[in-house]
């Protein structure tokens, strides 16, 4: 934030009344936001909280829209000790979520539930 700050001083002073803040600047402000949080950064900055939200929202959308799809990734499952339940929470990237909760050696069971889940939602 030290190096925006300046820049984005100098830039307040010579603007003409309610200009919009350029873009330059913009991708300056919006990687500090994804990192530190919108709040922080907008009081810090002295910025409009939902136009910074925004701007940060449609960042992380464009990234995750130009991405290749990860597809289903198979994680190994190390015996659990002790034989005490436990339970896995999956999430697609559409926002499907699926909580499964296992007793002791049922990692196939789990395997089989995550790969309908994902091929359900393709």
């Amino acid at each position: 934030m030290a190096r925006v700050q300046p820049v984005l001083a100098a830039w307040r002073q010579w603007r003409r009344h309610r200009e919009a803040i350029p873009e330059n600047l913009w991708r300056l402000i919006v990687p500090l936001a994804q990192s530190h949080g919108v709040s922080p950064v907008a009081r810090a900055l002295r910025l409009n909280y939902t136009a910074l939200r925004q701007r940060t929202l449609a960042g992380r959308a464009a990234v995750l829209a130009g991405s290749p799809s990860a597809g289903f990734v198979e994680v190994a499952v190390p015996p659990w000790p002790g034989g005490a339940p436990w339970s896995i929470e999956l999430e697609d990237r559409r926002g499907a979520k699926m909580t499964v909760r296992l007793a002791c050696g049922e990692a196939a069971t789990v395997l089989a539930l995550a790969q309908g889940l994902w091929r359900g939602r393709q």
